[in-house]
């Protein structure tokens, strides 16, 4: 039998994922038996009128789960469901890795991009193109800013390779090998690469459940010489704390009187409703602002927006140039028309509806383990370290139920007290199998430590 085709009208969730599920359930009933060959992926996705990489990606959670197995030149065949002991996971939980959670961007992103083949404009995209990006794709960037609270123009609005590309140009403006650059005294894991890939000498700075405390980031200018400050003042990575408006008018004076540069990551701007105005948007003479298109739509498209004060205009185009050109064309394509059709701002919607859904489900578990929740939930939340616990062996009790945690990038040093690590809502693919893993971190939360790791 090789025309087996689920149903899957009545049942909840992303379309790969209820594949999962009908899949499981029919060889729960005998329905489908072990050695049975599926359909080709191309066939099957024609069958249900799905992408090719939903059907993808539902054969790869199947073959995780242990239901199928594919192989070269032969095809895809069931296998059952293995055993497994009461209460184990499923597999390992990646509580590290922050990415947004799925609500059907594929399959969203899938019909851009075979509209994009159908009206023949694919073959525009493909030359050499403008280094800042193409003039439709910018005015159109600069409409999606605006509904964040960032004024920019098209002129000077550059599309990058993501928020990382972003960061690295307009850091290799303002900051050369060996400088002083501040940021939170947690920050950002792309923010501690690029420093040790460029040299750049990072100086955290103290911070409170409001961000960046302005008479520390005042004193650290003026006793380090540092003219670059990177922050993220809305549900900073990785303590989730959101930087109020009275708050981000300080940072600015600050920044304002000791002619310094800001270097602001907005990626989690949206998650706010409405969002507040970016520090950036006090001096942005003085400011870079990077808004990502990866936390609100798709980390692998690679597209984010960076706004340069008219001073480094030339300079970023350059610096696009000696990077990369161009960000690619057909990417910035996709968002441009997902802008203008709505659908950006429909998967946003989804976005926050999720972090909202999953936030309240690590509250429910975590309950009085976790601090006060911030202004919006976003897609990751701060558990501060127990008394009398050490960040090690939490991260490695752990590691030893399946899931994986990582310990933050500290760049001072902090009091125990102070001692924490992120937990990452959006990446197990159901919400389920995320209440499953903090469970299990709750057990281990209320254990003392057995052993000492050595």
């Amino acid at each position: 039998m090789t025309d087996w085709v689920p149903s899957l009208a009545s049942l909840p969730g992303p379309r790969y994922l209820a594949f999962v599920s009908a899949l499981e359930a029919d060889i729960a009933a005998g329905r489908v038996k072990p050695g049975m060959r599926l359909l080709p992926q191309r066939d099957m996705a024609q069958r249900l009128a799905l992408s090719v990489g939903t059907i993808s990606k539902a054969y790869a959670g199947a073959e995780q789960r242990g239901l199928i197995s594919g192989e070269v030149g032969r095809g895809t065949f069931v296998q059952g469901r293995p055993e497994r002991s009461l209460g184990a996971l499923d597999a390992t939980v990646n509580l590290a890795l922050n990415v947004p959670p799925y609500t059907g961007e594929d399959d969203v992103i899938a019909a851009v991009l075979a509209e994009i083949v159908a009206d023949g404009e694919i073959s525009n995209l493909l030359g050499y193109l403008p280094h800042q990006g193409l003039r439709r794709h910018r005015d159109a960037m600069v409409l999606w800013l605006a509904s964040l609270g960032v004024t920019a123009d098209a002129d000077h609005l550059f599309i990058t390779h993501g928020g990382q590309h972003a960061l690295s140009i307009a850091l290799g403006m303002v900051a050369a090998p060996n400088d002083t650059v501040l940021t939170e005294s947690y920050s950002y894991s792309g923010m501690l690469a690029l420093s040790a890939q460029c040299g750049y000498r990072l100086h955290g700075v103290a911070t409170d459940t409001s961000g960046l405390i302005p008479e520390n980031l005042d004193r650290a200018l003026t006793e380090t010489g540092a003219r670059v400050l990177y922050c993220m003042p809305t549900l900073q990575t990785p303590t989730g704390s959101v930087m109020p408006p009275a708050r981000r008018q300080a940072i600015a004076e600050i920044v304002r009187r000791h002619d310094a540069y800001l270097l602001e990551d907005d990626a989690y701007g949206y998650l706010l409703t409405p969002p507040l105005a970016p520090i950036a948007m006090l001096i942005p003479e003085r400011s870079f602002t990077i808004v990502s298109f990866a936390k609100c739509l798709a980390p692998g498209l690679r597209i984010a927006a960076m706004t340069a004060p008219e001073a480094f205009r030339d300079r970023s185009i350059n610096a696009l140039r000696a990077t990369g050109w161009m960000a690619v064309p057909v990417m910035a394509e996709v968002v441009a028309r997902l802008i203008h059709n709505g659908g950006l701002a429909r998967q946003a919607k989804l976005k926050r509806d999720k972090a909202a859904l999953r936030d309240a489900i690590a509250r429910r578990v975590l309950k009085e383990w976790l601090p006060a929740a911030p202004m919006a939930p976003g897609f990751h939340t701060w558990l501060p370290l127990p008394a009398g616990r050490t960040l090690a062996a939490l991260i490695a009790q752990a590691a030893q139920a399946g899931i994986t945690l990582a310990p933050p990038g500290t760049l001072r040093r902090m009091e125990n007290e102070s001692l924490g690590v992120r937990l990452c809502l959006g990446a197990p693919a159901t919400e389920a199998g995320l209440e499953r893993a903090l469970i299990e971190i709750r057990r281990i939360l209320e254990m003392a430590e057995a052993i000492s790791f050595v």
